[in-house]
């Protein structure tokens, strides 16, 4: 149903029509509330791009998810196979739909290259991204195209008058795991890290061997894996294959699947968490409140980030300009990390 049938139906002109829905206030309450309600008998919906011509919002805006390749092969992860992207899609959803935006959800790759489209028509006011700490170029192709956009958890800061950037400080991360782990009397802590290739894994392990030093620590080491569970749980499997015993009393995972598969492996091996190796990640995902035991973690992205992502695209939006930000970091104290009092 278009705005013409919407007019036949109230007896009044097209114009009305679209003075009523951008709010003209040279309308008269009867007519207001009668093309109102025909309006809301019937459905109808403004054209969207119409709206954003005559230099009105949509009221849309999209989330885009770059999840990366799963090994080259052509193939991309799903949001589904990450409860890190899940929680946190779920999450700007929730805090967009709380403030009256809708939100249009979709991947961002080499295969889906529609965005630029979607931005061109106006179906959007603007875009938050979220990339899980990579670069890419088709994100930064994206940025150079004055669309309005915050880049969440991106490997670079950028921010012009279009773009805001909010990102973890992963060094500090790493840095403040570490020493919650010696401050709990751990000295020989075993730091297993995700993706070696990865920026955000290389900070991590900066941070790690920063705070070892600060503390006069020597006594260091670094396995690189995979973010995932089956990689935790592998790398701690091998070692105690290649090893007599397990010669550190605490591990600091890269993220919380690697907590999970370093515990499983630990476990199965008649190794106590926390009594005999106690064990902290990174990122603060649900799953750590329903394991066994339960997993303390680095929250590295804010408890309110979503507010703070959406915060921004709406500063954007309305012509501020861009900023960049670092999130706070802060300890999710649970039960796999021993404190000694």
């Amino acid at each position: 149903m278009n705005s013409s049938v919407i007019a036949k139906l109230a007896g009044v002109s097209r114009s009305t029509v679209s003075r009523v829905i951008n709010n003209y206030p040279d309308i008269s309450k009867e007519t207001r509330e009668k093309v109102l309600k025909i309006i809301e008998e019937n459905n109808y919906y403004p054209n969207l791009p119409a709206q954003k011509l005559a230099g009105k919002k949509t009221g849309v805006i999209g989330l885009l998810i770059y999840t990366g390749e799963i090994k080259k092969g052509g193939n991309y992860k799903k949001v589904s196979d990450s409860l890190y992207y899940s929680e946190l899609v779920t999450k700007i959803i929730d805090a967009s739909e709380n403030i009256g935006y809708s939100v249009l959800v979709s991947y961002i790759n080499k295969k889906s290259s529609n965005w630029k489209k979607i931005f061109a028509n106006g179906i959007i006011d603007g875009a938050i991204i979220i990339s899980g700490g990579k670069k890419y170029k088709e994100i930064n192709n994206l940025t150079k195209l004055e669309n309005k956009i915050v880049l969440l958890d991106y490997e670079d800061y950028i921010s012009n008058e279009n773009t805001s950037t909010v990102n973890p400080n992963n060094f500090e991360g790493g840095y403040k795991a570490t020493e919650y782990l010696i401050k709990n009397n751990h000295k020989k802590i075993l730091h297993i890290m995700g993706d070696i290739k990865r920026k955000m894994s290389i900070n991590r392990a900066r941070g790690y061997k920063t705070c070892l030093k600060d503390n006069r620590i020597q006594d260091s080491m670094i396995i690189a894996g995979e973010f995932s569970e089956q990689s935790g749980y592998k790398i701690v499997t091998d070692y105690l294959k290649n090893n007599k015993n397990f010669d550190f009393t605490a591990i600091f995972a890269g993220n919380d699947y690697i907590a999970l598969g370093a515990i499983k492996a630990l476990q199965e091996n008649n190794i106590k968490v926390p009594e005999d190796v106690s064990v902290i990640g990174f990122d603060n995902m649900l799953l750590g409140e329903y394991t066994s035991p339960t997993i303390t973690s680095v929250n590295h992205l804010d408890k309110q980030i979503a507010e703070k992502s959406l915060n921004k695209l709406i500063n954007l939006i309305d012509g501020e300009p861009g900023t960049k930000e670092i999130t706070c970091i802060e300890i999710v104290e649970r039960n796999s990390v021993f404190k000694n009092s």
